[in-house]
């Protein structure tokens, strides 16, 4: 019975907390939470959509501008193309990157309720001598997922492409982009909802424990 208890207990932990999220191209059912016309400048916070909070390192003008929000000006992507004016909807967009700037940035979308999946249209500055990466974070700030992005496009206008995580839960709780000029517009998520309350956790828990100990005192032990 001791087996079972531990089993129970597993996974109790485990649907609780989430294990892993995979990387997709596409959210199908999900929901694109446009970012407002505000063409702001620096770390944030900027608060949009359902509770979803952005904020960036790149807050000062070490290399150029600070990091932008809810923009609608020209994105510079080297030889994967720019993003202009008009054609993309409001984007996030850092404005730096390690190669030329020496310091590494990101920007982070958090979330008031944890989310299943998130994502977005993506591009950024493809040679930079460090990795362009996109990674999901639970509630406690560890990394459920990450992912570096290598990919090239047509270095046409307005390319790019969708990048994001998926998970069997609701725990992702904030999205980081990080280096190498990085854009993002039409952010989508799935599935948001809020995390359970203790006293739920503590319910379910009970009721766990009592139906071993039922089955331990049917079993004699």
């Amino acid at each position: 019975m001791k087996c079972v208890a531990v089993s129970v207990f597993l996974i109790l932990l485990l649907a609780v907390t989430g294990v892993s999220a995979s990387v997709v191209n596409s959210i199908p059912g999900g929901t694109v939470v446009p970012m407002p016309t505000v063409n702001y400048f620096g770390g944030g916070p900027q608060v949009f959509g359902p509770g979803i909070e952005w904020s960036s390192t790149n807050a000062a003008n070490i290399c150029g501008f600070p990091a932008a929000f809810g923009f609608v000006g020209l994105a510079d992507f080297g030889t994967n193309g720019q993003w202009t004016p008009g054609a993309v909807s409001p984007m996030a967009y850092l404005n730096n990157t390690s190669t030329f700037c020496g310091v590494t940035d990101s920007m982070t979308f958090e979330f008031a309720n944890p989310v299943a999946a998130v994502g977005g249209f993506l591009n950024y500055y493809p040679n930079g001598s460090g990795p362009t990466t996109i990674a999901v974070l639970d509630a406690m700030g560890n990394v459920i997922e990450s992912y570096t992005l290598i990919f090239n496009t047509s270095g046409d206008p307005n390319t790019g492409q969708f990048w994001g995580f998926q998970e069997a839960t609701s725990e992702i709780k904030s999205f980081v982009l990080t280096d190498n000029y990085i854009g993002i517009t039409n952010l989508t998520i799935f599935g948001a909802a809020p995390t359970p309350e203790p006293g739920s956790l503590l319910l379910l828990g009970s009721g766990l424990i009592g139906a071993i100990g039922y089955g331990r005192r049917r079993l004699g032990l």
